[in-house]
């Protein structure tokens, strides 16, 4: 079942959206084919989601708070036999994306919130990368380190695509062709988006339990959750939280969440190219819920 909960502040648009085949077999709607090719080498090829004890069992509720076009949510349905997922979108057009790209699990329970995760509710401006949706953020990144990333996140890649013959070129050439590669991929629009606090869903929609929280805002993670109320934190069993402002914030979202029972785990996907990048897992010790974990 798939239900949208949330009416949102700018109605979902499929404009601009692309089918394109995954490679899987899978065929998926998009606005940008090659960004969603690198969210999927991340999650089923590198299986970030797996990592460090992280699991779920058939049954399981999980909480996908920046679902973008919606990979996390087929991962979830080719982990588990059946569930409830919530997935979370604030920019209308990803969102339409995801409404057309989660019924293809049907046996989860998909519930869609057009809305982005906060510490209020209400509307904030976003702004929205159409050719690489998933850096769209409340918080826009321009500073020089940010840039300093991009650039060297798309040498690495002109690098894998032309092997040998990147040495060949001459570095100006390759250092200009990445800045307008960067240009043309963060060419911007800013839209209004609603905004809502995850405790409110969590007694709106009467759950008990949260078995996996993965939290992929985009500089927004620490306003997200602070929109969980105390008395909720311990139906968290597990979470996985993108950290975008470097160490020292990676630090505090540790300290936040063992302050609230889990012990945690830091990891750089890739340090050398997004320095300032960090995914912290988190589980409680003692946690019991889990009973039968699925295998990958």
């Amino acid at each position: 079942m798939i239900r949208d909960t949330l009416g949102p502040v700018t109605p979902p648009t499929t404009k601009g959206l692309r089918s394109m085949v995954l490679p899987d077999g899978r065929a998926v709607e998009t606005l940008c084919p090659e960004n969603t090719r690198i969210a999927y080498d991340e999650i089923f090829g590198e299986r970030i989601y797996e990592l460090f004890g992280i699991e779920l069992a058939d049954g399981a509720t999980v909480f996908d708070v920046g679902a973008n076009v919606g990979l996390a949510v087929l991962w979830v349905g080719d982990r588990i036999g059946r569930g409830t997922v919530h997935a979370f979108e604030p920019i209308p057009a990803t969102f339409a994306a995801l409404e057309r790209n989660v019924g293809r699990h049907p046996h989860l329970d998909v519930r869609l919130h057009h809305a982005g995760a906060a510490d209020r509710d209400g509307t904030a401006t976003f702004t929205f990368y159409p050719r690489t949706s998933t850096s769209s953020s409340m918080y826009p990144d321009d500073s020089p380190e940010a840039h300093a990333e991009s650039t060297r996140f798309i040498l690495a890649d002109m690098q894998r695509r032309l092997g040998s013959g990147f040495a060949l070129l001459p570095g100006w050439v390759t250092r200009s062709c990445a800045e307008a590669v960067r240009r043309f991929y963060q060419r911007s629009q800013a839209v209004t988006c609603r905004l809502v606090r995850l405790s409110d869903v969590i007694h709106d929609e009467g759950i008990e339990h949260i078995d996996l929280l993965k939290l992929d805002v985009e500089g927004a993670e620490f306003d997200a959750l602070k929109g969980i109320d105390d008395a909720d934190w311990p139906r968290i069993g597990q979470v996985i939280v993108e950290v975008h402002e470097g160490r020292e914030a990676c630090v505090r979202m540790e300290r936040l969440l063992s302050d609230r029972g889990f012990a945690t785990t830091a990891w750089q996907q890739a340090p050398n190219v997004f320095a300032r990048h960090w995914l912290v897992y988190a589980r409680r010790p003692a946690d019991r819920s889990i009973a039968s974990v699925v295998s990958s």
